[in-house]
């Protein structure tokens, strides 16, 4: 006889608890809630405190307009909001803090105190809530705006509570969400209290919200590009774009410095980066990343705001319009910077005559534009710059094409043979590779992959600092850096220090006084912006995979690179080196270092018997 099954209705409070993971996943979930309604209040200062990353106190003070007495016991009831009536209003929503059960949710996880005083009223009020009972409203002095105190967050929920990651992680999402406002409301004076001290102060700029204020973007960002921004415009169909954009020789493989504003709330989408990306096309290389800060103002009837429980994303009426005006506004604002009349110069009459700008900078390699020249041995001495017609119509050349059974060194041909082995001779090709000729065949090393594997190696092993040869330098190496990533640096130094690099943090600026050996040639700015363009959060599911993957990024900046002419004894140490390293086959990053070529393979191409 089959089992009855019992059907338990479950309580409100389960309910609120279920619920509140929609919208409070961690502390900096219920910061986002209180600064959007701050700001809906039309607050011109808000001041955030935490305490313990958030999750023993979060306080959120500002002087907007405050809540009425009688709304006060209301307004953390389920469903509540003074932004919607009907779901025609759904439609034209413009405010920040809609979602009416935010407030709710917060009540369900944690211990919530409510201090305002309206701007009709004489006094303040306040009122306490718990998960299962409120406090009576009660009369306290209090000069204008809202206080909104929460604490201890999840502790009636120990299986959400475990899931939350170390005080300095916790305190580090707080701060990347913060940072979209610090952007976006120039106009707003910020104040950030960590564990009662003041770390961050923004004050406010005599502009209106949603404009961005490069002296404000620079003050957040604290990145030396954002004085190389370009504004970008575009107005046209319903809808608006402005914002900034990054030179294009501010280009990288990765960058977290990328901001999406629509109608004043900062989302992600993907087609829009990728608008963004297209407008670089013909500027940056394929593949490469761009910091920007883009603002779209469009008509809120063509835009669905409701489509993430967090209010993370967005969903337009016609994607291709909005991504066709980012394009645009891109292309535009790049074809104004780099191309214009050169008067002064030869062609002065030539209406057509441009100038272009070199975009290169001392820590990139580019490939010459000029013709093709031979030397007197034959090499090749600069790069060829194809068409952009014949890129699209070419394909690569392969081993497969041409019928050549090379391979690459893989871990059965045992390397320690070939520490017994006499090499030929060494040479260099294309400033890129070094051929390593022995009796019956050659190795074409990619010099880069094999120095960033010894570098990878050697650092892999330095647990502590006395194993890593250390160059300490005469003039620190200075840089602007986030909050966010100081926060990190404290989090991680004593590994940043094994490493071999003693840095000092002060005055919102990283120091760095001593480097490993191996970095003396290398851009050592670039090599920590790169670091702190990780994804940190991903890698640090496990501590060694966040030490391994730092390593790989410094390994990368290693002082052999392609494009860089090595001598008989340099080419010699890249393939001594290697043949000492543990895995020899391939670089930190899982690309092939050597390529094997017998000479009965080439002697095969050439219809070659003797």
């Amino acid at each position: 006889m089959k089992k009855k099954l019992q059907l338990n209705k479950l309580s409100s409070e389960v309910i609120n608890q279920i619920a509140a993971g929609e919208v409070i996943e961690r502390p900096s979930s219920i910061v986002k809630e209180l600064v959007d309604n701050s700001i809906d209040a039309g607050a011109s200062k808000i001041v955030i405190r935490i305490r313990d990353g958030g999750m023993s106190l979060i306080e959120v003070s500002d002087n907007g307009g405050g809540i009425p007495k009688e709304n006060l016991s209301d307004i953390f009831l389920a469903h509540t909001t003074t932004k919607l009536a009907n779901m025609d209003d759904l439609n034209t929503l413009l405010s920040m803090g809609f979602r009416g059960e935010a407030l709710s949710t917060i009540v369900a996880v944690s211990k919530v105190s409510v201090t305002s005083k309206y701007d009709g009223e004489k006094v303040g009020n306040k009122i306490s809530f718990t998960s299962d009972s409120e406090s009576k409203v009660s009369s306290t002095p209090r000069e204008s705006g809202t206080v909104v105190k929460v604490e201890d967050i999840f502790e009636n929920i120990p299986v959400r509570k475990k899931y939350l990651k170390t005080v300095q992680t916790e305190y580090r999402h707080i701060v990347d969400i913060l940072t979209p406002y610090f952007l976006i409301y120039p106009n707003i004076h910020f104040e950030l209290f960590k564990n009662d001290k003041q770390v961050i102060n923004l004050l406010s700029k005599e502009v209106n919200s949603g404009i961005l204020d490069k002296d404000r973007v620079k003050e957040v960002l604290k990145q030396d590009f954002v004085d190389r921004m370009e504004k970008v415009f575009f107005e046209g169909n319903g809808i608006k774009v402005s914002g900034l954009t990054a030179h294009p020789s501010d280009h990288k493989k990765r960058t977290k410095f990328q901001h999406i504003f629509v109608n004043g709330r900062s989302v992600w989408d993907n087609g829009i980066a990728r608008a963004v990306i297209q407008g670089y096309e013909r500027y940056i290389p394929h593949g490469e990343k761009i910091p920007f800060i883009i603002t779209i103002n469009i008509n809120p009837e063509l835009v669905d705001v409701n489509i993430h429980p967090r209010k993370e994303e967005v969903k337009f009426l016609n994607p291709y319009r909005v991504f066709s005006a980012v394009e645009q506004a891109v292309s535009k604002a790049l074809e104004k910077l780099v191309s214009y009349k050169d008067v002064g110069k030869k062609n002065v009459g030539d209406s057509k005559a441009q100038y272009i700008p070199d975009f290169t900078r001392k820590s990139k390699d580019y490939a010459s534009s000029k013709n093709i020249t031979f030397s007197k041995r034959g090499s090749v001495s600069d790069s060829l710059k194809f068409s952009e017609a014949i890129l699209k119509e070419s394909k690569p050349l392969g081993a497969s094409d041409i019928g050549i059974q090379t391979s690459f060194l893989k871990p059965e041909k045992e390397v320690g043979e070939y520490k017994a082995k006499e090499v030929v001779s060494f040479y260099q090709i294309f400033k890129k590779y070094v051929i390593v000729e022995f009796e019956n065949e050659i190795w074409i090393v990619d010099q880069h992959a094999a120095a960033e594997r010894v570098t990878f190696e050697k650092l892999s092993k330095s647990v502590e600092i006395k194993n890593t040869d250390i160059q300490n330098l005469l003039v620190p190496t200075e840089m602007g850096i986030t909050h966010s990533d100081i926060e990190f640096l404290k989090e991680y130094k004593k590994m940043v220090n094994n490493l071999g690099f003693d840095i000092e943090i002060k005055k919102g600026r990283l120091s760095i006084k001593s480097i490993p050996v191996e970095f003396v040639h290398a851009d050592i700015e670039k090599l920590f912006n790169d670091i702190f363009d990780m994804d940190i959060e991903d890698s640090k599911k496990n501590l060694d995979r966040l030490k391994m993957d730092m390593v790989a990024t410094m390994a990368c900046h290693t002082s052999i690179r392609a494009g860089q002419r090595l001598d008989i004894p340099l080419m010699k140490d890249v393939y001594y080196n290697l043949l000492d390293c543990d895995n020899p086959y391939s670089c930190p990053h899982g690309r092939p270092i050597v390529w094997r070529m017998s000479i009965e393979e080439i002697d095969s191409k050439f219809d070659r018997t003797y």
